[in-house]
């Protein structure tokens, strides 16, 4: 039953997934043909979901803590249905944008309930490929947000299509609702004393530092290309449909899926090492981009792209290793709010890229070339953007290599910490958590 309610969990994590990945970036042309809107518009959108995403992951933390994941979840589902419900039959862009705010606010909540909830039914030794399993659930709303959804737009209007997502979300809402209520006391509340407490220590903790930096935004490069710019860029410069571009961010997902569960299994079996995998994730969005950029100046086709995204999405696999070296530096009271801080840093990190990447598409408007069904815009547009983009990489490469090594302990240099408290709470000993 416990198993059951991590995995419903872990579905209302695959549809907030598909929130995320699907819409604006693969409904981009849609948006902007049938709502008349510029590019900034759009992509403004995505941001919205993202900054309200960011700033609602400090507190959801707390909140997971305090309560219990289930609990904040169910409350969180329901804004994330009524939001999800409302952004297809909303027909003018205030609409649009209260409705992405609403998604943002409920979709805000799921991972870190999902893995606050996975924290405590099932930590131990095998934690981190646990949380690469949980996390594969996710990414594979990702990939549907992708090719999946974009046929399923193509044969049924992106409004449909967004339908189906709000009821899908609603079914599982209602299945976490049942198992919650007939387990009982996995909802009940659990007392950590002062819980501002936990964020003071999280962020004056110095070993947090490199990995928020590095972390945060090597996952904005990434995710940015994934979410929002990726498919469109692709369209514009390879002049290919709109399902062919999806395509490519599929097959960018299934790298990441594939990757996910493996990372955990070859951290275990290499002595648990966190700080190679976060060096390797931030040194892949600098080749990635740079692959790019020669392609751009080169005029290359559609497959040297493809292998371009394929470093991106093989380093996005590291995010259950980089979630432990989290877990490991702090206090295990304060597991979902160290998550929580790691994961605003990085949403709010890709919120601020999507948004420069729509300024930067607008500056040349006046050379676009706007068709009836989506605006193509420039070769010059996208050099300017994945230069900044690989600047970004280059800085998380540099934070990555300040980083520390915690080999799956709990870390007794953390700042502000007891080393023998925490190693006296810890699940597992002497202080392992992997």
């Amino acid at each position: 039953m416990k198993a059951a309610l991590v995995l419903s969990l872990a579905g209302l994590y695959f549809f907030s997934f598909i929130q995320r990945v699907g819409i604006p970036g693969s409904i981009f042309n849609d948006l902007q043909s049938e709502m008349n809107l510029d590019a900034a518009a759009v992509t403004r959108l995505g941001a919205i979901y993202l900054f309200v995403y960011a700033s609602m992951q400090p507190f959801v933390g707390l909140l997971a803590d305090r309560f219990g994941g289930s609990r904040v979840a169910l409350a969180s589902g329901v804004l994330l249905v009524a939001g999800a419900a409302m952004f297809p039959i909303s027909h003018g862009i205030e609409g649009l944008y209260f409705s992405r705010a609403l998604v943002g606010l409920g979709g805000s909540a799921m991972f870190l309930c999902m893995f606050k909830e996975a924290s405590r039914w099932f930590s131990g030794r095998h934690f981190t490929v646990i949380v690469g399993s949980l996390s594969l659930v996710g990414y594979c709303g990702g990939l549907a947000g992708t090719s999946p959804f974009r046929m399923l737009a193509d044969r049924d209007g992106w409004r449909s299509a967004c339908l189906v997502l709000a009821a899908g979300t609603a079914l599982f809402l209602a299945l976490t609702g049942w198992l919650s209520w007939r387990i009982g006391h996995a909802a009940s509340p659990v007392r950590i004393g002062k819980p501002w407490r936990n964020t003071v220590d999280v962020l004056t903790n110095r070993l947090n530092l490199p990995v928020l930096a590095a972390f945060s935004l090597s996952s904005s490069v990434a995710l940015c290309l994934q979410m929002t710019i990726g498919q469109k860029f692709i369209g514009d410069f390879c002049e290919i449909t709109a399902l062919e571009a999806t395509k490519l961010t599929f097959v960018m997902m299934l790298f990441t899926l594939a990757t996910l569960p493996v990372c955990g299994v070859v951290s275990k079996r290499f002595r648990n090492l966190r700080k190679p995998f976060l060096i390797f994730m931030a040194a892949a969005a600098v080749a990635g981009t740079a692959l790019i950029l020669v392609g751009i100046h080169w005029v290359m086709p559609p497959w040297f792209f493809l292998c371009a995204l394929i470093p991106m999405a093989i380093g996005s696999g590291s995010t259950p290793v980089i979630l432990s070296m989290m877990r490991e530096q702090n206090h295990p009271q304060a597991v979902a709010t160290s998550v929580g801080l790691l994961n605003a840093s990085v949403y709010l990190m890709i919120a601020l890229t999507t948004q420069v990447s729509g300024r930067v598409l607008e500056a040349f408007h006046s050379e676009a070339v706007i068709t009836r069904a989506s605006t193509v815009y420039p070769p010059a547009a996208y050099g300017l953007l994945f230069a900044i983009l690989l600047a970004i990489a280059t800085i998380s490469l540099i934070a990555s290599l300040f980083s520390r090594e915690t080999h799956g302990h709990i870390s007794p240099l953390a700042k502000g910490l007891n080393p023998h408290r925490v190693c006296k709470e810890a699940e597992s000993s002497p202080c392992l958590l992997e």
